[in-house]
């Protein structure tokens, strides 16, 4: 129930807990049956919403780190089922806590790589499970922060934005399946992993990112592009196809000049480094977490009593002391 229902829990938070705007304030009794309570429904959080968003992520993440604290759940399932508290403002979703999001991207992956149909009838079957489509539509935006982020040279910069620019383009058009080899996606997939694994060790040797770049680039152009596009000819002032992937002789290949790759080393950029390689690497179900029956217990008597028809917050001021 609770991952059925989590969308709502923000609603009901801000509803039920937080003190309405204004002196206006609507005081409600117990006046249903207390079977209907469970049926009583919450907008769901939109994006723009980042302040209801914000307080509501404040309060689960403190029960969250409570259930840690007494050692009710161990540290990978507390990064699976805390929220961020505030979206990544370069992403335009809400991030809803991996737990949820768990296994979705590896099914998501396999189920393109494997798809006989058309482009609106794979976009159909991901978009079914609202929190699939959620993991994908995050991955895709993250990706693509995360490379225009590490990569800073104007060469490199030009070569992202262009294979961007026409994925982006297929997508709008519906071309995406005739465009791309869905079938090497697995390829991308493993070599992004690495990636993300090795700035979440904070390796500080670039040459390996250099050579996972590197990779990355020619399983698009040369593995996925249908009509194949080699920007390691002269013509991108790279060079040729065999000189491809080496490291340390050649300072002009594409990533391997001085300056072409950056790694910043903020506390936001590696929770958002964790968070996306937990995203692409969890595979077991959402009904797996927590294991411990005393929190899933907690956590299922805090999550239904918010649904329950209840008088409203009043503001702290019209609150009478005991």
């Amino acid at each position: 129930m609770l991952r059925s229902r989590f969308q709502s829990l923000p609603g009901a938070f801000n509803a039920r807990l937080v003190p309405p705007p204004g002196d206006k304030q609507e005081m409600k009794g117990l006046k249903r049956p207390f079977k209907s309570y469970l049926s009583r429904k919450f907008d769901e959080v939109q994006p723009d919403k980042t302040a209801e968003a914000a307080k509501f992520a404040q309060l689960w993440n403190q029960v969250i780190t409570s259930f840690r604290a007494e050692d009710l759940i161990d540290n990978r399932e507390m990064d699976l089922l805390l929220v961020p508290y505030s979206s990544d403002r370069q992403l335009s979703i809400t991030q809803w806590p991996p737990f949820l999001l768990a296994s979705k991207i590896p099914i998501a992956s396999h189920m393109a790589q494997d798809f006989k149909g058309g482009y609106e009838d794979l976009k159909k079957r991901i978009q079914a499970d609202d929190y699939m489509k959620y993991a994908v539509e995050e991955c895709y935006q993250s990706f693509r922060h995360i490379l225009d982020t590490i990569v800073v040279g104007k060469q490199e910069d030009r070569v992202i934005k262009d294979i961007f620019e026409k994925v982006e383009v297929s997508i709008a058009d519906g071309t995406l399946l005739k465009k791309f080899k869905m079938k090497e996606l697995h390829l991308l997939y493993t070599k992004f992993v690495e990636l993300i694994e090795l700035l979440l060790n904070n390796d500080e040797n670039k040459s390996h990112a250099v050579i996972l770049l590197q990779d990355m680039l020619e399983v698009v152009t040369r593995d996925m592009f249908e009509d194949e596009m080699d920007y390691l000819d002269p013509s991108h002032g790279s060079h040729s196809r065999q000189d491809y992937g080496t490291t340390g002789q050649n300072k002009s290949q594409l990533f391997a000049s001085d300056g072409a790759v950056n790694f910043p080393t903020t506390y936001a950029w590696m929770e958002q480094i964790k968070r996306l390689h937990l995203l692409l690497t969890v595979k077991e179900s959402a009904m797996d977490v927590p294991v411990n029956l005393e929190a899933r217990r907690r956590i299922a008597f805090f999550t239904n009593s918010l649904f329950m028809d209840m008088p409203n917050a009043p503001k702290v001021r019209h609150m009478l002391s005991f």
